[in-house]
């Protein structure tokens, strides 16, 4: 795996991207089993996990942000209270994360590229989506995806346009990751850090955050 780091003639500042013509997409519409209690609500140094990982595209200036939701959408909503986002409920969560990349195919027909995050992932910096913007604008591959220790990580960026038939064959909890291996010619790898992959799935994650100093509460 070739990873491309940023270089000193990418742009990387907000003045010079027209951020307008990218958008999100978070999902957030998995149920916790493993945690036993929405973790998506649950909040670091008083912000909710969600709205952690949404306000770095809101910073960045992105121009619609999407919320794929399921049946804990109500607690997600309100997570998100104040927040210039747009909600799409997945009806069809059950089936897995591939669903609600589906559930948002309608909504994202049009923009030069699309972010696709977990709502799980707090700690995505800013900097990171203008460094992957930056990439994708300058290189002729469609596909970037931050790598940190080896793994790849979100959020991952494409244009979606090339790729709509074969995400309406997705199915299971894989995501966009058969897509990714597919397409492997069309895709560079950035490098990320460790927001690119924390997330937060047991009570083992909770207390590794407690332990690094965060204030953890539920939501």
């Amino acid at each position: 795996m070739l990873i491309v780091e940023s270089k000193d003639e990418f742009i990387n500042h907000e003045g010079a991207l027209n951020m307008k013509r990218f958008s999100a997409v978070i999902l957030a519409a998995g149920v916790s089993k493993r945690l036993g209690f929405n973790k998506l609500t649950l909040k670091i140094n008083r912000e909710s996990v969600i709205r952690k990982a949404v306000l770095p595209f809101i910073s960045a200036g992105i121009g619609r942000i999407f919320i794929v939701t399921g049946i804990q959408s109500q607690d997600i909503h309100e997570g998100l209270a104040g927040c210039a986002v747009e909600f799409i409920e997945n009806k069809d969560c059950a089936l897995g994360m591939s669903s609600s990349v589906k559930a948002s195919l309608p909504f994202i027909t049009d923009e030069e590229g699309v972010f696709f995050h977990l709502g799980d992932k707090p700690f995505l910096e800013k900097e990171m989506i203008f460094n992957m913007i930056d990439m994708y604008r300058l290189s002729r591959e469609k596909i970037i995806v931050p790598v940190f220790n080896g793994e790849k990580g979100h959020p991952v960026l494409m244009d979606v346009s090339l790729y709509s038939e074969e995400i309406k064959s997705l199915q299971g909890d894989k995501g966009l990751r058969e897509i990714i291996e597919k397409h492997a010619a069309d895709v560079i790898f950035i490098k990320g850090n460790e927001g690119s992959l924390y997330d937060i799935d047991t009570t083992e994650d909770v207390e590794r955050l407690k332990e690094r100093g965060y204030i953890i509460e539920k939501g």
